[in-house]
């Protein structure tokens, strides 16, 4: 384990000034995925959604957390788990950015200091079961998509289901069926730029599908519930996105028209 810091460079997007807090490799050769887990402020969550990363059935993994400023001890919860549970993980980094950057910044820098083929994209508050990383590896294996995600299984204040649907650019135009716990391929995070910051956090996601669409990239669905979306009063979709939902409609008619072909209104 080491600290310090760095600043991965070639990335196509904007670099945020991050320090490296811990880090330690393993093998030299890389395993097939990274898990980046963002956290910010979610000292409470950010436990059960690491224990639930460490018990998969797929044996070699990396682990990136990027802590985005977290004010409430987030990081030392997570060094401290780091220091009894990181001989899991083939290499595992911890990085922090010097100020609360945004939600698109956080996972492109788990995008840039990750050295895997593919990402699987993590919020500190939702949980994987075990089997979730190996079925995705799998249908990615097998296929030329760029991404891959399965049902999710929202829970808390809510309980449903979520990504039911099969991917579909031409339904982009009436809302986001896709949410952004999958497993990319990160030179398809390259190639379309990674995250846009946009103006309101929340729909940084689906702006990203409309990116992948533009340029003809795909995804791929797993029909089976292997993660479990947390949905409660403090979520950043609820106390952020939702009240803007007008806006951030607004920025996605302007930016990929080629999409809107309905002459409806589009809902969230």
């Amino acid at each position: 384990m080491k600290k310090g810091t760095s600043t991965p460079t070639g990335s196509p997007v904007e670099v945020v000034a991050a320090s490296l807090v811990v880090e330690k490799y393993g093998s030299a050769e890389a395993p097939p995925i990274t898990v980046s887990v963002s956290v910010y402020n979610y000292q409470r969550y950010i436990v059960p959604c690491l224990e639930s990363v460490a018990r998969q059935t797929l044996a070699e993994l990396d682990l990136i957390i990027v802590d985005d400023g977290s004010s409430d001890g987030s990081l030392e919860t997570v060094e401290d788990w780091l220091e009894q549970n990181g001989d899991r993980f083939n290499r595992y980094r911890l990085v922090r950015h010097e100020a609360n950057s945004g939600l698109a910044a956080a996972r492109n820098s788990g995008f840039r200091f990750a050295e895997t083929e593919s990402v699987f994209v993590l919020d500190a508050d939702n949980l994987l079961y075990a089997r979730c990383l190996e079925r995705l590896l799998a249908a990615l294996d097998n296929c030329a998509a760029s991404f891959a995600y399965c049902y999710l299984e929202k829970f808390g204040d809510l309980s449903c289901l979520q990504n039911t649907a099969a991917w579909n650019p031409e339904a982009l135009q009436y809302g986001n069926i896709i949410d952004a716990m999958v497993l990319l391929r990160k030179s398809a995070w390259e190639e379309v730029g990674g995250y846009s910051r946009l103006d309101v956090m929340g729909w940084e996601d689906f702006d990203l599908w409309f990116k992948m669409a533009k340029l003809g990239r795909w995804g791929v669905q797993v029909p089976e519930i292997l993660a479990r979306y947390r949905v409660h009063g403090q979520s950043m979709l609820k106390n952020v996105t939702n009240p803007s939902v007008d806006k951030l409609w607004h920025y996605l008619r302007g930016t990929y028209p080629e999409f809107f072909t309905d002459v409806s209104e589009a809902t969230a």
